[in-house]
């Protein structure tokens, strides 16, 4: 039977679009509850109101995606509280509509091509953190790299199509091409500023949802 730990675990592995950081480590999950009979309602709550719509339709879709792979589960419902278009993205995720039915004429693109865009300004943040370990960057491979940010680098690289296997090069721009050595430098300075960005917008939210909610902040995910 699915418990609630394994609700928080399936939770775990949805990330906030823009920080790159899981949903449940950021505090954004308010409640989870698992009935007798498998059925799962979550909560959900951002650091501001007016979070844009489309980061927070991706977390709560992700949210219910995830829950529903378990095995065993019953009946999903994840609600998004206090956000200036909740009712729109609560009714879309549990009919399981896109983005652009949650507001029907109001919006045009897929929001697939924005994930995108993010998951590729993770990638490059989550390297600069390995950078400094390894003596040549240029030669070095996938499988060299070892610990959170390579595995979440790895993570990354499949989802954008990406090669990931062992023996493929270490660090690689957006589009997979690989970091040549007369680029490194450059490289790691592009890839330190994103760093700095996606932890800053981090740290602003955890002080808005802080003030939000009167809670402590949340601890940082290891890097």
């Amino acid at each position: 039977m699915t418990t609630r730990a394994d609700v928080l675990d399936a939770l775990g592995t949805v990330y906030d679009p823009e920080l790159d950081e899981p949903i449940t480590s950021l505090r954004f999950v308010t409640a989870c509850e698992v009935s007798a009979a498998g059925d799962v309602d979550v909560r959900l709550r951002l650091p501001t109101p007016q979070c844009a719509p489309n980061f927070a339709y991706l977390m709560a879709a992700d949210a219910r995606t995830a829950v529903r792979r378990l095995p065993e589960v019953g009946e999903v419902t994840v609600v998004l509280e206090d956000h200036y278009t909740g009712d729109e993205i609560n009714a879309a995720v549990g009919r399981g509509d896109a983005f652009a039915e949650a507001f029907p004429g109001e919006t045009t693109g897929d929001v697939g091509a924005l994930r995108g865009l993010f998951q590729r300004k993770a990638l490059l943040a989550r390297q600069a953190r390995l950078l400094p370990s390894v003596r040549d960057p240029a030669s070095a491979r996938l499988g060299d790299l070892s610990g959170p940010a390579a595995v979440r680098c790895r993570d990354l690289r499949w989802a954008l199509g990406i090669d990931a296997s062992d023996d493929a090069p270490a660090f690689v721009r957006g589009d997979g091409s690989p970091v040549r050595a007369d680029e490194v430098a450059r490289f790691a300075r592009m890839a330190t500023l994103t760093a700095v960005s996606l932890e800053a917008n981090g740290g602003i939210c955890r002080s808005l949802l802080r003030a939000r909610y009167g809670i402590p902040d949340p601890e940082e995910v290891a890097a």
